[in-house]
């Protein structure tokens, strides 16, 4: 029995990355918060991030794609 391949959308891929540190920074796990140091009070959206915040996303998902050999769309 062999399973289809998962393909998935960079950019679906890299929203999930942000909501993944939504919750990271929600339960103060994260670098900042285990130096002590405050974190920000208002996670911003998705749609409210400059270009190159999306972009670093966008690096991060593709990595995890290229290692996983997980096919895009």
């Amino acid at each position: 029995m062999s399973s289809k391949p998962i393909k998935v959308d960079v950019e679906e891929l890299a929203r999930a990355l942000h909501e993944a540190g939504r919750e990271a920074v929600e339960k103060k796990k994260t670098v900042v918060a285990s130096l002590g140091l405050k974190t920000p009070v208002k996670f911003l959206e998705w749609d409210e991030i400059h270009e190159d915040a999306k972009e670093g996303r966008m690096i991060q998902a593709r990595w995890l794609l290229n290692v996983f050999k997980i096919d895009r769309l």
